[in-house]
């Protein structure tokens, strides 16, 4: 049979089955560029019927990530995507032109054939899907409880009551003597804390944040470190003030912001979901409104006017969000959750990710996704060591 007579629908399944040809590769994304996907019925019948099926035979990402993916390639298939936000796939320099119209394709093939393609090589890898240190509260005297593993009310004194149930930690009492308490969270672990002024403040893994035991001062103050997300309880009399571990400042009177601030990260980054904040750093200040995110690098800082939230609060609703996220980055994420320590053998490759993935799975099964779009790694105990690119 002639190239030019197979239907685009069975070069499609070929190349979704990883049987396509070089040759065949090149005249379907040819085809696809330069066609409407509305022109054959039987293309987006088989898009979404693999795009169903992903989902129901591999939990490991989410709906939501399946319906981003099918949009991607939709939206692909109907124009060029830009070489310079393409995912750079592991694979002879000579297939790489056609490679950036399927750059959305890649990750529906690593929802249907990931774990069958790699997890066989690291099966054994019985790390645990969360880290297992300990979400720590330490005490104004220096004592730490281990709220891991005690539940209910795990101090009370008079009407003093510091409650500890199904990960939240709350003050439903009052205080007679204001002290400061620090929660901490490891590896692998989020908690979240509900402190006296009923402001709720989600804490994601390896981070930490210090409040009283009452607002008894004109201004709430807490200080962070890490990354954290806070729905701040209305007060217009008493500003909230969270101090992201004295490099900056962020004020609210009532409203829901993200700050992410770890050390190894390049700079420190809040956004802003609801209502307004300031954002103070050193000699510069600036007030975002909602949909705007403050970056702080170098000294320097500047405001995104149209950032992308899902991706900032992605870890709050439980999953890593990839949206042409550097190598580098995604590698500190997954460090962080799954402690893991990364190494690179020479340069970092000049790969970038597109996608999400459940936080509740498993490092065997996260870095086979990552695999099938390009990443070559080994594993030697706890860590991911990374091969050069090509």
């Amino acid at each position: 049979m002639e190239l030019k007579k197979i239907p685009e629908t069975d070069l499609l399944q070929k190349y979704l089955d990883g049987s396509i040809s070089e040759a065949e590769g090149m005249a379907l994304f040819e085809w696809l560029k330069e066609n409407s996907i509305e022109d054959n019925a039987g293309i987006e019948e088989l898009l979404h019927s693999v795009y169903e099926q992903s989902l129901a035979e591999k939990p490991g990402i989410s709906a939501e990530a399946g319906r981003r993916i099918l949009s991607g390639l939709l939206d692909a298939v109907n124009k060029e995507i830009p070489a310079e936000q393409a995912v750079v796939h592991s694979m002879p320099a000579k297939r790489r032109p056609w490679i950036r119209y399927a750059a959305a394709a890649i990750l529906i093939i690593a929802v249907s054939s990931a774990i069958v393609i790699y997890t066989g090589s690291i099966r054994k890898d019985t790390r645990p899907l969360a880290g297992t240190n300990r979400t720590i509260l330490k005490l104004a005297n220096g004592k730490e409880v281990f709220l891991d593993s005690i539940e209910g009310n795990i101090i009370q004194n008079g009407s003093f009551v510091i409650n500890n149930k199904g990960g939240v930690l709350n003050y439903p009492g009052n205080t007679g003597a204001v002290e400061y308490h620090t929660l901490s969270t490891p590896h692998g672990k989020q908690y979240r804390v509900q402190l006296p002024d009923g402001t709720n403040v989600w804490l994601n893994a390896r981070s930490s944040i210090t409040y009283p035991t009452a607002f008894v001062d004109q201004q709430r103050k807490v200080r962070i470190t890490g990354e954290a997300y806070f729905e701040v309880a209305q007060n217009q009399e008493k500003p909230f003030i969270a101090d992201i571990d004295g490099e900056a400042t962020v004020e609210v009177l009532g409203t829901h912001f993200n700050i992410s601030a770890y050390k190894d990260d390049p700079g420190i980054y809040a956004t802003l979901l609801e209502g307004r904040v300031k954002i103070s750093h050193q000699t510069q200040s600036a007030v975002l409104n909602p949909g705007q995110q403050a970056l702080i690098s170098q000294q320097q800082m500047k405001v995104v006017d149209h950032a992308d939230i899902d991706q900032a609060i992605a870890w709050k609703n439980g999953v890593f969000r990839f949206d042409h996220t550097r190598l580098d980055d995604v590698m500190r994420q997954l460090a962080r959750w799954y402690e893991i320590e990364v190494v690179y053998e020479g340069s970092i490759p000049a790969i970038v990710l597109s996608g999400e993935i459940k936080r509740d799975a498993g490092l065997p099964q996260a870095l086979a996704v990552l695999n099938t779009m390009g990443l070559r790694f080994r594993l030697e105990g706890n860590k991911v060591i990374i091969a050069p690119g090509e």
